[in-house]
């Protein structure tokens, strides 16, 4: 069974639960709707807080339900917010199969930029390669990948680039496999550390605690790279 497969099997048994399960954040952060244009388009996104430092975060795989309004994507975001740091989380245009979404991302980095003196990417499972893709071709201060793949649609994940990595990934994953997130993890190069939790692809294992610390060390991480 490929990735695709056992994602979209997956999502189909289980969308609604992750849906009502979604966490609320402990604090009250600032969030606006915003847009901005890619590739003829003009792209919905969501931009919380308004500090000098900030993060774009790619949601996971658009054909399954990935939107800038995924639970995990929300969790992390809030939790960057909360610590001022501006996040932007997006949604992808038109399906390109990963290499249109990377130019999508390249877009929100470029639309970020202009607001914040130092900048960060993330990306959830399909939105990890898209992310890391993206930063192979840009300049960024820090780069996080949740539960990411191997390879998605024919793109491979990128993982050539110098600036601090951190990882994070469910020991049960059944999607991005946790023996292939070793390789990759492997071959990343660069300064890098990974936070290895005991869940699966979708950190529905003893949620909310699971997406808590993935969120918690996402942001401590940030911290570090962001505010030098």
């Amino acid at each position: 069974m490929t990735v695709e497969q056992r994602h979209k099997r997956w999502c189909g048994k289980h969308s609604k639960r992750v849906a009502a399960m979604t966490p609320t954040a402990t604090r009250d952060v600032h969030a606006q709707e915003v847009s901005f244009k890619s590739k003829g388009e003009t792209l919905p996104a969501t931009f919380y807080d308004d500090s000098s430092v900030g993060v774009v975060l790619c949601p996971p795989h658009p054909l399954y339900g990935g939107s800038r309004n995924d639970t995990r994507i929300v969790r992390v975001a809030r939790e960057l917010a909360s610590h001022n740091i501006s996040a932007l989380c997006i949604d992808y245009g038109s399906y390109g199969k990963g290499v249109k979404e990377v130019e999508n991302v390249l877009d929100a980095v470029s639309w970020m930029r202009k607001r914040v003196r130092s900048l960060g990417l993330l990306g959830y499972s399909f939105g990890a390669v898209v992310a890391s893709n993206a930063a192979a071709r840009t300049e960024i201060e820090g780069f996080v990948a949740m539960s990411i793949l191997r390879k998605v649609n024919g793109l491979e994940a990128n993982l050539d680039f110098g600036c601090p990595k951190l990882f994070v990934h469910g020991k049960l994953d059944d999607v991005a496999l946790y023996s292939e997130f070793e390789y990759i993890y492997a071959k990343a190069k660069g300064r890098k550390e990974k936070l290895v939790l005991n869940t699966g692809h979708f950190y529905m294992g003893d949620y909310p605690a699971t997406i808590n610390s993935a969120s918690k060390r996402t942001r401590e991480f940030f911290e570090e790279v962001l505010f030098r």
